[in-house]
């Protein structure tokens, strides 16, 4: 039997860490790339996961669990009626509330049979706990195999079922494991209903059972919080590293994957650490750690892995600090259901913490450091009274004054120029042996033993580690920008900086890791198009190529700094299409190129697809798309289906042109693929000359109805015709892959 449960688990977690990834996929086409509707699809998820924990939280009620398999197998076959999985325009117009159309349409498609599944794990321990079963007085190591579930479907889906499956067969492949695991919860509920009809004399051959103990609302908050700081961290590490490190592509699995193994590792029955030790090893790991978490320190490009691997470090240890309290304070079975919709409901509460709520309220990633001073509130601690008195104001008062005055008077003193720092060998063997650096780690190693006086008290150091890494994130970021802040944004769509370049008198945004853009402060190359979109370069070409031709409309997916206003003129207008209105502000406000364009210029806000499809067919000469030098391209910008809409929006002679220069990423295999499967006749240029000032090397691939229609473009010679990849799926609305162009 506990195999069965066990393997009925995994099964279970398993689909539903499939589903995620597959729903978001189906939903793309329809209501464009908006970081808000992945974060709505997240948020319906959690919501209902907790559903489903809630739904099993009342069905527990039923005090015998035949009555429980009696109500629950009926409603998952009836989840099959909703089966499989498949989205359409429907009835609304998704373009007017998006929101409430996509919460509306998941629900209807997946809200039950996602709530029934997610009700599988807690219901199936909670059905345990109602057999004889020596396991059934403690059933709780069974959430260790379902979040093994989850991990081996989050490694899975994007190495072994997206390379190989479009949506709609991965639906029907969904809907057969759906079938599977309704036979297994429906041969499970027979032995469990079977064995708990021993449980009445089990119970009576039993003598002084001790009462279970109601839980306390105070336990209530604890695992809420429990659950709550290690969530919301998995999701500030993984915004943090995306955006001040590097944006690798599918980066974002590793934290999660932490996450989860931690999970695993705290609920684990035989394999484990207990929680004193993990307290002691996570304290001393966070003591060493902190400044990293509170300060985004620009690397050598050989760092960067290291840098990383503290960031996943810190995570590691916090998690399984946090999950290791949350298991050892697991309840009775009697109020396991309960249990899990807090651990729920601290999900759900960390989603909306991490997807609204920080973003209105920081500016940078600034949760990150709030999160990780929040860990060490769930040590544990050989001290009996953990009660908050006066004396921890009176000795933290000081203590804090001396952080913030020993931190910013050995920088100042010291005079050391941050600027430069680079975490490399080089570093570490010459110069951190200069006596400014060595002022600043014995510094640093005073606060940190100063911290480390509160140990024993587990609220008194949890204050002075908020002081100790809250004021290391205050005073030091400013100092490490590598050039003059200018103005910092944040939303849905991630930071943005405005930075100014004393030594190269420019301007340039920068959103991550991703440069998006410059403009020079010199009166000789002020307004002119710089970077990726120098007049030498193959925008500058195909600016030329049309420039003959009357009524010029120009359209561009990505507005960046705007650089591209700079070819407007009377005679040519050029369209924007971007998705952010913080980078609209942006490009208005810091940059000159947008204001100089003048009436020849204008933005449209909204998804790229939807938005081009909204303009009248045979209006433009030439279309960009701008969208692809980050580390995760919307792929409905670019499949087959988008590119004969964009085809459609252009003049019989128009070009389409793609910006492929990326680190990570060979978008212009994707380009040359899905344009020759749209009948098209592509070319690539490779634009290394960086000789004029400003200038940055780039990559364009350019599509086109007819070879003669890009005849004249000047650098002819360099604009080569491609072939179509032959190792390479192209991708469409129902099927994309991105390990397939992963620059390995």
């Amino acid at each position: 039997m506990l195999i069965l449960l066990a393997s009925t688990l995994f099964l279970s977690a398993f689909l539903l860490f499939c589903s995620e990834p597959m729903v978001g996929k189906m939903v793309l086409p329809i209501l464009g790339g908006a970081a808000s509707v992945w974060t709505t699809c997240v948020l319906f998820f959690q919501l209902m996961l907790l559903a489903g924990y809630v739904y099993t939280h009342l069905l527990g009620k039923l005090k015998r669990v035949q009555q429980q398999i009696l109500v629950h197998l009926p409603l998952m076959l009836l989840a099959i009626v909703f089966l499989p999985i498949r989205f359409s325009h429907g009835s609304g117009n998704p373009s007017e509330a998006p929101v409430s159309w996509l919460l509306q349409h998941l629900l209807i498609s997946v809200g039950l049979p996602f709530a029934v599944i997610s009700a599988t794990a807690p219901l199936l321990q909670n059905w345990l706990a109602k057999t004889p079963a020596a396991s059934g007085r403690d059933p709780y190591f069974l959430y260790a195999t379902s979040n093994a579930g989850s991990l081996l479907a989050l490694i899975a889906y994007p190495a072994l079922v997206e390379p190989r499956y479009g949506v709609a067969a991965q639906s029907s492949l969904w809907l057969r494991g759906y079938g599977v695991l309704v036979a297994m919860v429906a041969f499970a509920a027979v032995l469990i209903w079977r064995e708990s009809r021993f449980v009445k004399k089990e119970q009576d051959s039993v003598v002084d059972e001790p009462v279970p103990v109601a839980p306390t609302w105070r336990t209530r908050t604890f695992w809420l919080g429990a659950s709550f700081v290690p969530s919301a961290l998995m999701l500030a590490v993984t915004n943090h590293i995306s955006l001040n490190i590097g944006s690798v592509p599918f980066l974002w699995i590793v934290p999660l994957a932490v996450y989860l193994l931690t999970f695993i590792m705290a609920f684990a029955r035989k394999i484990r650490f207990s929680t004193k030790i993990v307290s002691a090893a996570a304290t001393l790991a966070l003591l060493v750690l902190f400044p990293i978490a509170a300060v985004g320190v620009p690397v050598s490009t050989g760092a960067i892995w290291y840098l990383m691997g503290a960031h996943i470090a810190i995570l590691f240890f916090g998690a399984l600090l946090c999950h290791s309290a949350l298991a050892d304070s697991r309840p009775s079975t009697k109020y396991l259901t309960e249990f899990y919709f807090m651990i729920a409901l601290g999900g759900v509460l960390s989603g909306v913490f991490a997807a609204i709520i920080a973003p209105g309220l920081f500016r940078t990633v600034f949760e990150y450091p709030l999160l990780v001073a929040m860990i060490v509130l769930f040590r544990v601690s050989n001290e009996q009274d953990q009660r908050i008195n006066w004396r921890d104001a009176a000795w933290l008062v000081p203590f804090g004054a001396l952080v913030a005055a020993g931190l910013y008077s050995v920088l100042k003193w010291a005079q050391i120029d941050v600027t430069a720092f680079s975490i490399s060998w080089d570093y570490w063997k010459d110069d951190l042996k200069a006596p400014e650096n060595l002022a600043v780690l014995g510094v640093e190693a005073t606060l940190v033993l100063g911290a480390l006086f509160f140990r024993k008290r587990i609220v008194r150091f949890t204050l002075a580690f908020s002081i100790l890494i809250l004021t290391y994130a205050i005073i030091l970021p400013p100092e490490f920008e590598g050039a003059s802040r200018i103005y910092v944004a944040r939303n849905f769509f991630g930071v943005k900086k405005v930075l100014f370049d004393l030594d190269t008198n420019m301007r340039k945004l920068v959103h991550g890791d991703t440069m998006h853009g410059v403009e020079s402060l010199d009166i000789t190359l002020a307004g002119q198009p710089l970077s990726y979109y120098h007049k030498t370069g193959p925008i500058g070409d195909l600016m030329t190529m049309v420039s003959s031709r009357p009524n010029q409309r120009i359209g561009v997916v990505g507005l960046g700094t705007g650089t591209i206003a700079a070819y407007g003129n009377a005679t040519r207008r050029i369209t924007f299409f971007d998705v952010d209105p913080q980078v609209v502000d942006i490009a208005q406000g810091f940059f000159t190129f947008y204001r100089r364009c003048g009436q020849s210029c204008d933005v449209v806000i909204g998804d790229g697809r939807l938005s081009i499809l909204a303009q009248p067919d045979r209006t433009f000469d030439l279309l960009i798309l701008d969208a692809f030098n980050s580390d995760s391209i919307p792929g409905h910008l670019v499949s087959v289906e988008a590119v004969h809409m964009y085809m459609s929006k252009l003049k019989p002679d128009g070009v389409l042109l793609f910006h492929v220069s990326n680190r990570y990423l060979d978008v212009e295999k994707l380009a040359s693929a899905v344009s020759l499967d749209a009948g098209l006749v592509a070319f690539v240029r490779h634009d290394n000359d960086e000789g004029p000032t400003g200038k940055a090397s780039s990559d364009y691939v350019a599509a086109v109805n007819n070879e003669d229609d890009i005849r004249d473009i000047p650098h002819g010679d360099e604009w080569i015709r491609v072939e179509r990849p032959t190792d390479l799926r192209g991708w469409t609305d129902d099927y994309s892959n991105m390990m397939s162009i992963i620059r390995w």
